[in-house]
C-alpha cells in the first residue's frame, strides 16, 4: 500500500509539473536536459528489460538485480531522469507552485528510494554490496 501510494504522490508532482509549465516559451537549454533525462530513463528501461521492471518499489518476483548501463554508477537512474526533468522544468521557469511541487516530488521519491532499497535488500542477496559499489542518484557525489 505504501508503494501504491508514493508511486501516486509521484505520478500527480510530475502531471502537475507537465500543466503549470507553459511549454511553448520554454529556453533551448530545458528541451536539452528533458533529452537527457528521457534517454537516460530509456536507457535505463532498456537494460532492465520488460518484466523486471516496476513502477511501484516492490521487487518483481522472478526479476534479475541489474548491476550494467547506468546501474554501474547508479542505483536509481529512473529517479534520477525524474530529478532531471523537474529541476529542468523548475529552473527555466520559476514559481514558487513549481517550487512546492518539486520539493513534494523530491521528498516523495527519496522516501520512496529508501523504502525500495529496504525491500531489495530482503529480496537480493547482493544488493546491499552492490549498495557500496554505487551512489544512489548522482554519479560519484550521492
Amino acid at each position: 500500500m505504501k508503494g501504491k501510494i508514493l508511486v501516486t504522490i509521484q505520478f500527480t508532482c510530475l502531471a502537475l509539473l507537465m500543466m503549470v509549465t507553459n511549454w511553448l516559451i520554454l529556453p533551448w537549454w530545458t528541451f536539452l536536459l528533458l533529452g537527457i533525462s528521457g534517454f537516460l530513463a530509456f536507457w535505463a528501461m532498456g537494460v532492465m528489460k520488460f518484466g523486471n521492471f516496476n513502477v511501484v518499489p516492490y521487487p518483481v518476483e522472478n526479476g534479475q538485480m541489474i548491476s550494467r548501463g547506468p546501474y554501474r554508477l547508479i542505483r536509481h537512474p529512473m529517479y534520477s531522469s525524474i530529478f532531471i526533468l523537474s529541476s529542468a522544468l523548475l529552473a527555466a521557469q520559476f514559481d514558487y507552485k513549481k517550487l512546492i511541487i518539486s520539493l513534494v516530488l523530491v521528498i516523495c521519491l527519496v522516501v520512496k528510494m529508501l523504502f525500495e532499497e529496504k525491500l531489495l535488500c530482503e529480496h537480493f542477496t547482493g544488493y546491499k554490496a552492490y549498495m557500496l559499489t554505487t551512489k544512489r542518484v548522482i554519479p560519484f557525489v550521492w
